[in-house]
């Protein structure tokens, strides 16, 4: 049994298709293909040749790249159909040499076809179809989580459903607390791989680079609060904004080992001179 990549739904691996919402299994679907090409070869070696039929492909009306998969086997059929007569009208090693060509050419176009069937160009598709379709619902969802004061679980929420570059219509008024709240999380987040760091000697040492990204990231923070809570949409969450300031800088003091006038000096450093403070501070030097 495999668990669909659409729905989820289990079903049987031998099965080409999900029962449940007709998703093509590939490597299913190429053991079938697979398995018609040697029905050619066989059918090619015999005597009858003559009357031989390629088997029907069927292709799920509106699926992906159906078009092309139609245009790629019909190309298929008419190569393989003048390959054949020309080898009839000569017979024997003719013959086998049409049997190779026809495989031959099986075994390209079904490279193409799969390639264009079976890659997904955009895996998170159909997570937006299901954000726009549930917007209204998702943005009361969201809110919720600004309200419990829930900042980077409300941001963790808007990547799970898509929702943070290009949200429906439903979240314009959350745009300027999504601003702030997505740079927020990405300062909570490098701070944390910046002091969960491992102590192991034999671990590689990225500390330079985390600290360059964390105090990129916090200078791109204050940039955004201040602009956003200056804004017109920005003004029923001008609350939400400044709790997410009074944290950030509250997780700086106690994991950075700051008082209030060490991270006043912090923040009004240069992003090189915040750089060397982070430094000195967490190799204690």
């Amino acid at each position: 049994m495999i668990a669909c990549r659409s729905c989820g739904a289990q079903f049987d691996a031998a099965l080409v298709r999900c029962p449940y919402c007709g998703t093509a299994y590939a490597p299913a679907e190429e053991n079938e293909y697979m398995g018609q090409l040697e029905d050619i070869r066989t059918d090619l070696e015999s005597a009858d040749i003559e009357g031989h039929k390629a088997p029907e492909q069927h292709y799920e009306m509106g699926s992906p790249h159906s078009d092309n998969m139609r245009q790629y086997d019909t190309a298929y059929t008419d190569t393989r159909r003048r390959v054949i007569g020309s080898a009839l009208k000569t017979g024997g090693l003719a013959k086998r040499a049409a049997i190779l060509v026809v495989l031959i050419i099986a075994a390209i176009i079904m490279s193409v076809i799969s390639s264009m069937n079976y890659a997904d160009p955009d895996p998170d598709a159909e997570v937006r179809r299901d954000s726009e379709r549930n917007a209204a619902a998702y943005a009361q969802e969201a809110e919720a989580y600004l309200q419990r004061g829930e900042y980077t679980e409300y941001m963790s929420y808007l990547y799970a459903h898509e929702l943070q570059n290009f949200p429906p219509s439903e979240f314009d008024h959350l745009k300027s607390v999504t601003y702030v709240a997505s740079e927020y999380y990405d300062c909570i987040k490098y701070m944390e791989v910046i002091i969960l760091r491992s102590d192991d000697p034999d671990y590689f040492d990225g500390l330079d680079t985390d600290i360059g990204i964390f105090v990129r990231g916090i200078d791109e923070f204050y940039e955004v609060y201040e602009v956003q809570r200056e804004s017109k949409p920005g003004r029923d969450y001008i609350a939400c904004m400044d709790e997410m300031k009074t944290e950030l800088e509250a997780a700086m003091r106690t994991y950075f080992d700051m008082d209030e006038d060490e991270l006043r000096e912090f923040l009004s450093a240069s992003e090189a001179q915040k750089g060397v403070i982070l430094e000195e501070v967490l190799r204690h030097e």
